[in-house]
């Protein structure tokens, strides 16, 4: 399953490989929309594509993910 959710990573847009890496990173949808200079609404909108791209059902998923990667010393930023 890691395997399969980092080849997913390469799947992502530059847009949304920009908002996995700042959520991979700890800041949450909130922070992302002010450091991206985007509305909350289209990191929403990020965070929903790349829930279907990575096969996940939230963030907190999201970030187990990212979490075993760490554990595992593979790089999760796309």
């Amino acid at each position: 399953m890691l395997r399969e959710f980092l080849k997913n990573t390469k799947t992502l847009s530059p847009a949304e490989s920009a908002v996995f890496n700042l959520h991979a990173q700890g800041y949450n949808s909130k922070e992302i929309a002010k450091i991206l200079c985007l509305s909350i609404n289209t990191i929403k909108t990020h965070n929903k594509r790349i829930y279907m791209k990575l096969n996940v059902a939230s963030g907190k998923e999201l970030l187990l993910y990212v979490e075993m990667l760490k554990e595992a010393g593979i790089d999760s930023s796309v």
